[in-house]
């Protein structure tokens, strides 16, 4: 009598698996970028060419060995078929095409070393970084590293501030970094006393780096923390505890708002100058090239900097980028390229918001991460209105990798709790449910 044969073992849940070697390797590309972004030592690692790419010369390879791998191991599920991926990413991958070309043709053609490659080449880090959570056995511990590495980053320079407040400015552009991590412990379902104060540590750096882009920031995380997070759990909450939350948060604003008039009265506290006169000059030059060809623009063949002339800056030979790569896309780019950013930038927060920052999802453990990665990627975007940090090869990096592993988790994980069956990318045969993120 012959035994029967034994099935197929079972695989791990995707949530209970521990990380590859080569997600552990695309982590490190993480580390890579903020090393350079942070640059504790001040060493000035951003202006080493084999330093500042580094990131994404470790991300390429380990992407690679991961899709690989997967396919090795299984067939990719039908949810998140190539097509299906690429479609998502159509709009991205055509603005960096578009900028690719311009910028290579400029290189090449016309001799121009100070070019546009970075801000084409370094888009390409959202599709690698979703495809790295649409292969990975981990997937959320995958993401949750990610997020540690970069709060890493943010508890060193936010101490960098704090010491260095009324002294010297620093971490003027990274603040896109710092000030979202207050969503990581604020967003979870049962915030501690430690978790709020944690929260209002990293709120209270925009005030330590007393920029405009820091207000910005600090508003627009306030701001997506009461709609995307508060409002949604008070539903849930019977009317007289809702009606406690409005009353302290509104006590909380006035008593906040009272302070900083106080404050600002005593002239303890100065306000930013922004370099109004230079930034004009450099958006004005900027406006006037996209008004010589709105439909798109120089096509990115042209430098991507140019000479102030008004007066002597001090720095870099008064040759300089315009502080605005929202401008730089729309006077090099045109109308062709604007409505390409903001066509890609929608499709993936819609994505994003149809699945993990969904209402629903918000007492899951993976939920703070999907939520930080998505003000990271939004206050990066309002970075980007006023400073040239998407030709910053480590920022752009890590703009770009936050949103596309925000969009593999839109794409990889569960559906919203009542919408039904669970996402089909997670329940193909021969694999047990995921469960939600590990420790």
């Amino acid at each position: 009598m012959t035994a029967p044969r034994a099935g197929p073992a079972p695989q791990p849940a995707v949530g209970a698996a521990g990380l590859l070697w080569t997600d552990r390797w695309y982590l490190l590309a993480a580390c890579a970028a903020l090393a350079v972004v942070v640059d504790p030592l001040d060493l000035r690692l951003a202006a080493i060419p084999v330093i500042k790419h580094l990131a994404l010369a470790l991300a390429l390879p380990a992407c690679v060995l991961t899709v690989l791998g997967y396919r090795l191991r299984r067939p990719l599920p039908a949810a998140v078929r190539y097509r299906k991926v690429l479609s998502v990413f159509l709009p991205l991958l055509s603005l960096a095409a578009f900028v690719l070309a311009g910028s290579l043709y400029a290189r090449a053609v016309e001799g121009i070393q100070n070019t546009f490659l970075n801000v084409g080449l370094y888009m390409l880090a959202a599709p690698l970084a979703c495809a790295m959570v649409l292969h990975a056995r981990a997937p959320e511990r995958l993401v949750r590293g990610y997020v540690h590495i970069i709060l890493a980053g943010a508890v060193v320079m936010s101490v960098a501030l704090v010491v260095n407040f009324g002294v010297r400015q620093v971490y003027h552009e990274q603040i896109f970094l710092v000030v979202p991590l207050a969503v990581l412990f604020l967003s979870g379902p049962k915030p501690t006393m430690l978790r709020w104060a944690a929260g209002a540590w990293f709120l209270a750096m925009a005030w330590f780096s007393a920029k405009y882009t820091s207000y910005l920031i600090a508003g627009l995380t306030a701001g997506y923390l009461f709609v995307a997070v508060l409002i949604p759990r008070l539903a849930r909450r019977p009317a007289r505890e809702r009606a406690a939350w409005v009353y302290w948060a509104g006590l909380i604003a006035i008593a906040g708002a009272a302070l900083l008039a106080f404050i600002a009265s005593r002239g303890s506290y100065r306000l930013p100058t922004g370099n109004v006169e230079f930034r004009l000059h450099t958006y004005s030059a900027a406006w006037e090239r996209f008004l010589d060809s709105p439909l798109w623009g120089t096509a990115f063949a042209v430098e991507a900097v140019e000479k102030f002339t008004p007066y002597a800056i001090g720095i870099a030979r008064n040759v300089l980028p315009t502080h605005s790569d929202v401008l730089d896309i729309v006077a090099n780019g045109g109308l062709i390229a604007a409505g390409l950013c903001v066509w890609a930038l929608v499709a993936l927060f819609r994505r994003a918001r149809a699945g993990p920052l969904a209402p629903a999802q918000l007492d899951d453990s993976w939920s703070p991460c999907a939520h930080t990665l998505a003000v990271i990627a939004a206050a990066g975007g309002a970075t980007a209105a006023f400073n040239p940090i998407l030709l910053q090869p480590s920022m752009a990096y890590l703009i770009w990798t936050s949103l596309g592993l925000l969009t593999g988790l839109a794409l990889r994980l569960p559906a919203p709790r009542g919408a039904g069956a669970e996402h089909p990318a997670l329940s193909t045969k021969g694999r047990t449910a995921p469960t939600s993120v590990g420790a």
